[in-house]
């Protein structure tokens, strides 16, 4: 605090000063300062003041592919232009060419370190990695996961950041606190379930009530500021927006379900994946496609009321405005239309990295495009899109945690407008994921009590 320069454009925020001195004082910590709060920015003063210290010479940042460019090397240029920086992605022999040259600072996608694991563990220059979003590794069980614990075991010093350590249960809490080499974690991953949820059915586990409790102890030294104890931002207004099917989509949706019931007429032989897509095809249907069962093409169905209202939202809207549609089949339909009235883009997964950052850049830094059209998948981590304080759920999406990252996309420094979140439904199944996904994500008993509620009981 007293003899660091913090360099760059940027002053920072009190929390930002406190949270890049914790990072400091800590060789192996957790950061789960709420998604907004300049976490890019605390880590990386803390990574250059390491530096100037000779505490540390190289350090390796892990990080959501989405994020690489627009969120880590942005910043990173931005506030450390005295430091040797790399982007460690590309094709498998580009990113050991790269591993190879003289760098201070490496920044990389989660799956990247798979392919340069090899040449990450013999690297004796190596003494700190930075875990950005490190909620992508509570699976103790994936391959990401132990090749991660492989090669942190002995790192000098870790940090992992999310703001998000126990999304849906304090189980979620173990495999972060087993990364870091938390003391007094139990040896298995059972022991710790028996000890923070009490199992109420077969399939069904409930927290007990000291279970959280129980996470937050395992997961020190810990620091966190949440947003609103530590920045001014204008207020988020949540609107649910009833729409009207089609007779088309009406009758398609009927006949659909009809047909799901017959298929199912025992319930014992349902099972979450069969619920699963099942739910999907009637989620599309409300959204405006339905797949052809002999082509597997998808057609589109009149969809105008839905349709109708999103253009409404987006003319009443004072700034720009993000779209999240989670099926593909609709969007380029959607698209079309949009853009008969607005310039309009799509990021999905079909779009290259190179095209979605230039798509991002315009957004932000040009009038053009007005609308985007988003799949939440890579929507999820790190961007700021302030250009736009309206956000669409054109359907609902099953992730209590990726709804939040997504509008937390437009809740940031720099917002400026009131921001609206708009949750557009056709139907009760729509509206019941909404109301499911309000406090967690969608589990496998979740999928089974609505396929009954909507296929067998309204059919019966």
């Amino acid at each position: 605090m007293a003899d660091y320069k913090w360099p760059g454009p940027l002053t920072p925020y009190a929390h930002q000063r406190a949270t890049a001195e914790f990072i400091v004082e800590h060789r192996r910590c957790f950061v789960f300062n709420d998604m907004g709060t300049g976490k890019t920015a605390s880590s990386l003063w803390a990574i250059d003041y390491l530096m100037k210290h000779r505490e540390v010479r190289r350090v390796l940042i892990v990080a959501p592919l989405s994020t690489l460019n627009r969120v880590w090397l942005d910043e990173a240029f931005k506030l450390l232009t005295h430091r040797r920086l790399v982007l460690l992605h590309g094709a498998a022999k580009e990113r050991k060419q790269k591993y190879l040259s003289d760098w201070e600072i490496g920044i990389i996608n989660f799956d990247g370190v798979q392919i340069l694991a090899d040449q990450i563990a013999a690297d004796k220059k190596l003494d700190m990695v930075v875990i950005d979003e490190a909620s992508a590794y509570r699976n103790i069980t994936t391959r990401r996961y132990k090749t991660m614990l492989r090669l942190t075991k002995d790192m000098p010093r870790l940090v992992l950041m999310t703001g998000t350590p126990c999304p849906e249960a304090p189980t979620d809490a173990y495999g972060l606190a087993r990364l870091l080499h938390v003391e007094n974690l139990p040896v298995t991953f059972g022991r710790w379930r028996d000890m923070t949820m009490r199992q109420v059915s077969q399939f069904k586990w409930v927290p007990r009530p000291d279970g959280f409790k129980a996470a937050f102890q395992i997961l020190q030294p810990a620091i966190r500021f949440r947003k609103e104890d530590c920045i001014d931002l204008p207020p988020v207004v949540f609107e649910t927006l009833e729409v009207d099917l089609s007779a088309e989509q009406r009758q398609a949706y009927q006949a659909m379900r009809k047909r799901m019931a017959l298929e199912f007429d025992d319930e014992t032989t349902i099972t979450a994946v069969h619920a699963a897509d099942k739910i999907n095809k009637l989620r599309q249907i409300a959204c405006g496609v339905v797949r052809d069962p002999v082509s597997e093409e998808y057609i589109v169905l009149d969809y105008r009321p839905r349709l109708e209202a999103l253009l409404e939202v987006i003319a009443e809207s004072s700034t720009k405005v993000i779209v999240v549609v989670p099926f593909k089949g609709i969007v380029y339909d959607l698209a079309d239309k949009i853009a008969r009235g607005y310039s309009c883009e799509v990021i999905n997964g079909d779009v290259s990295l190179a095209k979605r950052n230039d798509i991002i850049n315009r957004f932000r830094n040009t009038p053009d495009p007005h609308v985007l059209l988003v799949h939440p998948k890579v929507m999820a981590h790190g961007l700021t899109l302030t250009e736009a304080a309206t956000m669409v759920f054109y359907a609902p999406i099953f992730s209590n945690e990726e709804t939040k990252q997504i509008i937390e996309r437009i809740n940031r420094p720099g917002q400026k407008n009131k921001m609206l979140i708009v949750r557009m439904y056709g139907c009760s199944l729509e509206q019941k994921i909404y109301q499911k996904t309000a406090a967690k994500a969608i589990n496998e008993n979740d999928l089974l009590e609505l396929f009954k509620q909507e296929i067998l009981e309204q059919t019966a």
